[in-house]
């Protein structure tokens, strides 16, 4: 039996936990709610963001999923180190280089994120778009920190609610499939389904030529 007969897809439980957690900030960077709301984002980040995904990234391995190995691989990590920075490392920077310091961090998640755009390109429509706006976001909010922008931070929480409502759409898609053995919410697969082959015939008895 293959890894991936023994283990269930964690894509869904991982894009899941990636899109709540993405959600709850991008609501706070919008100014839905007050800035001081932040403080129930470190446990979810610790938890639900970061090891949740790393936990699917090494599923991900063993089943030999690259794209999901990396991407959860990646995005795990980035909540459980914003949610470290968040409480115990911001205050060591000194003020006027905060901003700078987390536009770093977030400019290298943005060059993650683009490779996994272009690798998404291969998987279907919606996770392609959520990865598009994922590069978009981070963009926006390395611009917000770096140049101390409200208003860009503003639409990179806007843009965050955006890609985490179709995060979880995707997530949705697949769990309801998992459970209705038919899709329900479609993705619009980039790469067309590969054709199986017919039952064989349990009473066939294979020639040499089979064999």
């Amino acid at each position: 039996m293959s890894a991936k007969e023994t283990y269930a897809d964690p894509g869904h439980w991982a894009v899941t936990a990636f899109s709540a957690t993405s959600l709850m900030l991008g609501v706070i960077n919008a100014h839905l709610i007050n800035g001081t709301a932040v403080g129930i984002i470190i446990p979810t980040a610790f938890i639900f963001g970061g090891i949740v995904q790393i936990i699917a990234a090494i599923i991900e391995v063993a089943r030999g999923s690259t794209f999901g190995a990396v991407a959860f691989g990646s995005y795990g990590p980035f909540w459980i180190i914003v949610g470290l920075y968040l409480q115990f490392y911001a205050k060591t920077v000194a003020p006027a280089s905060v901003g700078t310091a987390f536009a770093l961090f977030l400019w290298m998640f943005a060059i993650i994120s683009l490779y996994l755009f272009i690798a998404s390109l291969k998987t279907d429509i919606v996770l392609a778009i959520i990865l598009f706006i994922l590069v978009i976001t981070f963009i926006l909010l390395a611009l917000g920190q770096g140049y101390n922008s409200t208003t860009l931070t503003e639409t990179g929480g806007w843009t965050t609610i955006v890609f985490a409502v179709l995060g979880f759409y995707h997530a949705a898609s697949g769990t309801t499939a998992s459970t209705w053995g038919r899709v329900l919410l479609p993705v619009g697969p980039l790469t067309p389904k590969p054709i199986e082959p017919p039952d064989q015939d349990p009473h066939h008895v294979m020639s040499p030529v089979d064999r």
